[in-house]
């Protein structure tokens, strides 16, 4: 599966209102990471039995293991942690979804998305290295910068294939949901280099990107 079916699958099926980019890293992350890695344990998923039993020699309590359809994923609940126990957890868990007690939810929370942020953003970088790019990558200062412009920018960076890929009703921030639609499946390789490049790009920039689902919450 390549990065842009990754991207779509993502798109298809998470119930994802306007997100910022922090919000939506670990997923995108997990994604993007293993198309582009040649990485063996990056490509790898961990089986959501065994990750439920390495979970348990964590310390932690039994763990239920369900499927999600809508997000098509598996879903590992503990049912009993503690906080001391939370960075082996993560670990243990692979890329399957966690959930645990409220009170410590959103520290697990922040422990992934910190691990997968600067995993993603060394890969960002590596990624347009390897293309002799990344010192090439437009500069975007917060709070001076034009958004609207730069995304105009970033894809003319990323080549024809990028182009209206920032362009909605959502913002410049925003990967467009139209534009997605409009890649013939499966992608050409442009196509994918193209999401990689934005990816890249806007992150080594420092330019929080958003996606969005396109499905309605189940009733």
């Amino acid at each position: 599966m390549t990065a842009f079916d990754r991207l779509r699958t993502l798109v298809a099926h998470a119930m994802l209102p306007l997100m910022n980019f922090s919000a939506t890293i670990s997923s995108i992350a997990i994604l993007w990471l293993s198309s582009v890695s040649d990485t063996p344990e990056l490509a790898a998923l961990t089986s959501p039995q065994t990750a439920a039993e390495q979970i348990t020699q964590c310390g932690a309590g039994a763990v239920d293991i369900r499927y999600d359809d809508l997000l098509q994923s598996y879903v590992l609940t503990v049912r009993d942690a503690t906080e001391a126990q939370l960075r082996c957890i993560e670990t243990a868990a692979g890329y399957h979804d966690v959930e645990l007690q409220p009170e410590l939810q959103k520290d697990f929370d922040e422990i992934r998305a910190a691990k997968y942020s600067a995993a993603y953003q060394e890969h960002a970088v590596a990624w347009l290295s390897s293309r002799g790019l990344l010192d090439k990558v437009p500069k975007f200062r917060a709070g001076e910068t034009d958004e609207a412009a730069f995304s105009g920018k970033l894809e003319m960076f990323c080549g024809p294939a990028a182009k209206g890929a920032l362009q909605s009703e959502y913002g410049p921030r925003t990967v467009s949901p139209e534009w997605l639609r409009k890649i013939p499946l499966p992608p050409r390789a442009e196509d994918d280099e193209a999401i990689s490049c934005l990816i890249a790009t806007a992150s080594v920039a420092g330019f929080g990107l958003g996606f969005i689902g396109n499905e309605a919450f189940a009733e």
